[in-house]
């Protein structure tokens, strides 16, 4: 098994072990180690490299949304999706921006940080008229 592929599979297990921890029942989450940002789940196109992790470690956006990674480290930093897609270096303070066109659950993996993370494309919710 690829790397990538252990790293997305391990990324959607934390997400699902997340969401399995609360629920419509009233359960409660583990909070997050001291100095670790909580995995949550956002809707914007923003995500900010620390050295902690991405924060939002989950996005949500829709299709054709642009999102945007910023550098918030004092190092070099770069974001390479499961897809083989990679940024290449990102400078403290700088960013880049992927457009997602297709639903569906990309995760990717920033280094050196070393941490991983999900950007979930979903459709709009239907209008009724």
């Amino acid at each position: 098994m690829s790397r990538p592929l252990r790293i997305a599979l391990a990324a959607v297990a934390l997400w699902y072990a997340a969401v399995a921890c609360t629920g419509p029942t009233g359960g409660t989450a583990t909070p997050a180690p001291a100095g670790v940002p909580p995995v949550t789940v956002a809707a914007g196109k923003r995500i900010a490299i620390t050295e902690q992790g991405p924060v939002p470690r989950h996005l949500i956006a829709g299709p054709g949304d642009d999102i945007s990674w910023r550098n918030d480290t004092p190092s070099d930093q770069r974001v390479t999706m499961l897809d083989g897609t990679e940024s290449g270096l990102i400078k403290p303070g700088e960013s880049f921006t992927r457009r997602f066109p297709t639903s569906g659950t990309f995760a990717y993996e920033i280094g050196p940080v070393g941490a991983q993370g999900l950007v979930e494309i979903n459709l709009p919710e239907p209008t009724w008229s």
